[in-house]
């Protein structure tokens, strides 16, 4: 499964105003590059989910994180938001590629 089929939920769509479309958030996760990570934890395996990643970059001008996950038959775009976090490097981050394909193949494996 690629990203062929990109679910957006409410929560995501319902900031439309101040970020990204769900169309344009949909072309980002096809189209776009940026630092795609999940949340890890050295200490406690299982503690975050799997399937869920951060795709962090510059995205029609805007800085933004957009949080998604990779469900068995689609990816599921769950809220997007500006960078307010701190680094998504370190140790409770763990990097797994530049595109929202990197992180379905990253689930998959």
């Amino acid at each position: 499964m690629n990203v062929d089929r990109i679910e957006v939920s409410h929560t995501a769509a319902e900031k439309a105003d101040r970020y990204l479309t769900p169309e344009q958030l949909k072309t980002v996760l096809r189209e776009h590059t940026g630092y795609v990570c999940r949340r890890a934890s050295p200490n406690h395996d299982d503690l975050y989910p799997d399937n869920e990643f951060t795709l962090r970059g510059e995205f029609y001008g805007l800085q933004l994180d957009i949080v998604f996950a990779v469900e068995s038959d689609h990816v599921a775009v769950i809220t997007q938001m500006s960078q307010h976090s701190d680094s998504l490097r370190g140790q409770f981050y763990e990097y797994v590629g530049d595109t929202a394909e990197d992180a379905v193949e990253h689930a998959r494996s």
